[in-house]
């Protein structure tokens, strides 16, 4: 190894996106984690109190929510961050059809979106070019 070599391999990683994944379903957050998770940070929170929790403590770079909350619909959440001008890109990934109103950049059907296709909307929506890691 020569030095230019060895500079390279020490300059720190650029670093992961941060993703809040708000799902109260134990399986779908094991799923999510599991495919993003090195190239994505991935944070959880399963009621929108702790969703809402974890907004006002950190800056995350993309949201993917399951409206269906144990505490009340998802959209709201959003809906209030929104309107505080909090404008986070939202992945609806719900077996719920959103409304026509909703505040989400895109939504996918839960559970019948392949892994890909969740891998391929979360890079889309983080602006990243990662595809080529998962092939």
């Amino acid at each position: 190894m020569n030095m230019t070599d060895a500079l390279e391999a020490c300059k720190p990683l650029a670093p992961a996106p941060h993703v809040l994944h708000v799902d109260a379903d134990d399986t779908a957050a094991l799923i999510l984690a599991t495919l993003l998770v090195p190239e994505v940070r991935v944070s959880r929170a399963a009621t929108m109190a702790d969703a809402s929790s974890h907004l006002h403590a950190a800056r995350f770079d993309l949201i993917i929510l399951d409206a269906d909350l144990p505490d009340g619909d998802g959209q709201a959440l959003i809906d209030a961050f929104r309107a505080a001008g909090c404008h986070t890109p939202v992945l609806l990934y719900s077996a719920r059809q959103p409304s026509l109103h909703h505040q989400a950049h895109a939504y996918l059907p839960k559970p019948w979106t392949s892994p890909r296709q969740l891998w391929q909307s979360v890079c889309r929506l983080l602006e990243l070019d990662l595809a080529g890691k998962r092939q």
